[in-house]
């Protein structure tokens, strides 16, 4: 049985104030990535009969390759911030739940890392 108050044992326990942002940036990440896959998805049905160099060629054009950068990168950030939430609101002991948060955070790094070398890769013919 404790002595402390109800307030007392909240206190000191960090703002709240970044649950705000992680929001906030959850459901901007998600507007963009509507256009950003209808664009996806019709650019890969114009494709679909298309040769690996027609498709190289596309990648190459500066406004697809910077279109499917953004594509990648919202992706990836959009996924961190929800595998985020899942973790936080699925892993109780901290420890571990900040461990799980720092591996999905290196995974979905490296992978974006992978997938953005690659598009610069392709749109730059190396």
């Amino acid at each position: 049985m404790s002595l402390r108050t109800p307030l007392a044992e909240v206190r000191g326990l960090g703002s709240a104030r970044q649950g705000a942002h992680h929001w906030w940036m959850q459901r901007i990440t998600a507007v963009m990535l509507v256009p950003l896959f209808i664009w996806f998805i019709g650019m890969m049905v114009t494709v679909v009969t298309g040769s690996h160099a027609e498709v190289e060629e596309l990648i190459r054009s500066p406004i697809i390759a910077g279109a499917l950068l953004t594509l990648i990168i919202t992706i990836f950030y959009h996924a961190a911030l929800g595998l985020q939430v899942v973790i936080e609101d699925y892993v109780s002991a901290e420890g571990t739940q900040l461990g799980a948060i720092i591996v999905m955070r290196f995974i979905l790094g490296l992978l974006a890392a992978i997938s953005v070398v690659s598009v610069f890769k392709v749109a730059v013919g190396g």
